[in-house]
């Protein structure tokens, strides 16, 4: 069996002022064409399908486009909510769209559910977790994680499961809802401390979506699809931050006993843990922060009827890449080594030391899309006064404060004209006050 692994396609998305779709529909239509030409069994996309919660129309209408082409093939699809997405809008025929093939999860109705599919090679158990809010816990599924804790900790210990090892050191189930967020004993994780606050966090309302299909196994293989911040991995600028009182990552022995863990959210592609090629993020399939200056790829797993895995990454060849170019607006215009950001989506840092009039145009002559235009002049440094002379600025007077204001901006002294002007705007200002 052959997986295709991809995720935070955030259909809908622009660069700037920038519409993605042209390059999000090229994408799409190389995924297909990979699909087919690899023979790809299974496509799975962990989260942000779109980048909002109510996406553009055109960008609905790429989706299921999408999806009717890999039907076509005979593919199967799973798919999951992202914090991005609107998980009952997007798994809003979640269980019709199982009988196509395609399987859409999203919100807390099925999280963690085990779905068995049936492969050419066997069978595969796929645990899908969307992205769930622990803000938003339902008040019947915690209290069903809470009876579950209970039962856990009046039961006796009982042999680790060949599926999900137990973990003595780590929380594994929403009881942790109702632990302090610094257990001083390791022993003592799934225990509250007395009188502590609630506590929800992202990890625990994971660990209970997995505890809920721990103990099942149809198959000798099984799948993971979650979206996440786990711990050990490297975010990128263009992620929404899952943070919820400071708690937004998870631990990475929440995944133990799968053979392949498809994660999404982290927009740079990686593997959470160095030498471990079965757990790892697929990254975005275009640059949407100029941090993004890394390949793009999809990544292709072959797994065998007993689970084991091998694991490639595909470079993304469409889209538009980024890059950063630092420079007074002549150096920039003229400098041949920026050559290759032509055509690039471009942020542009001028180091001039005054105001730059027309800057973006200017730029534009050069680098067609550039989106962002920072100004960062360069100017001399200054020696801070100390002692009596730290005392004497504050005794300036008006002028020379605005003078010293002046080249502190720009770099140099006011022209004669500038500095009649200055003279000028001071004057009126002191009057005015006068009158006041």
């Amino acid at each position: 069996m052959r997986i295709l692994h991809t995720s935070d396609w955030h259909l809908g998305r622009s660069f700037g002022p920038v519409s993605l779709h042209a390059d999000q529909q090229a994408f799409l239509d190389w995924l297909v064409e990979l699909v087919v030409a690899e023979r790809v069994d299974l496509v799975v996309v962990a989260g942000d399908l779109y980048d909002r919660a109510i996406p553009p129309t055109e960008s609905v209408a790429l989706l299921r486009d999408t999806l009717e082409r890999l039907v076509a093939h005979r593919v199967r699809v799973v798919a999951i909510a992202g914090n991005h997405d609107g998980p009952d809008r997007l798994a809003a025929y979640d269980g019709l769209t199982d009988l196509a093939g395609v399987v859409v999860r999203g919100g807390f109705g099925r999280a963690g559910a085990l779905t068995t599919l049936e492969l050419d090679d066997g069978p595969l158990d796929v645990v899908a977790v969307p992205y769930l809010d622990p803000v938003l816990v339902p008040p019947a599924w915690a209290e069903q994680a809470a009876e579950a804790a209970s039962a856990e900790v009046a039961a006796p210990p009982v042999a680790p499961s060949p599926v999900e090892p137990a973990d003595d050191r780590e929380p594994t189930n929403l009881f942790d809802f109702l632990e302090a967020s610094t257990a001083p004993e390791p022993e003592a994780a799934n225990l509250p401390a007395a009188g502590a606050a609630p506590l929800r966090t992202h990890h625990a309302v994971l660990a209970e979506a997995l505890r809920r299909t721990a103990a099942e196994q149809r198959s000798p293989r099984r799948l993971a699809v979650a979206h996440a911040f786990v711990s050990g991995a490297l975010p990128s600028d263009s992620e929404r931050l899952l943070t919820v009182g400071g708690t937004a990552e998870v631990g990475v022995e929440l995944f133990d006993g799968f053979h392949y863990v498809a994660l999404g959210h982290l927009h740079r592609p990686q593997r959470v843990t160095a030498g471990v090629d079965h757990v790892r993020y697929s990254g975005t399939p275009l640059p949407y922060s100029f941090s993004e200056t890394h390949p793009k790829q999809v990544v292709l797993v072959d797994m065998a009827p007993d689970g084991a895995t091998e694991v490639r990454t595909v470079e993304v060849p469409v889209g538009r890449g980024v890059a950063t170019v630092t420079g007074t607006l002549a150096e920039l215009l003229d400098d041949p080594t920026h050559h290759e950001a032509t055509d690039r989506f471009v942020r542009a840092v001028l180091t001039d030391p005054g105001y730059v009039v027309d800057a973006k145009s200017r730029l534009q002559a050069r680098f067609p899309h550039v989106v962002e235009v920072v100004l960062a002049p360069v100017r001399p440094d200054t020696v801070a006064p100390q002692g009596a002379a730290a005392g004497a600025v504050r005794r300036m007077a008006p002028l020379e404060a605005a003078v010293g204001f002046w080249l502190d901006v720009t770099g140099d002294e006011p022209t004669e004209v500038e500095r009649s002007l200055l003279e000028s705007a001071l004057a009126h200002v002191a009057s005015a006050e006068a009158r006041a």
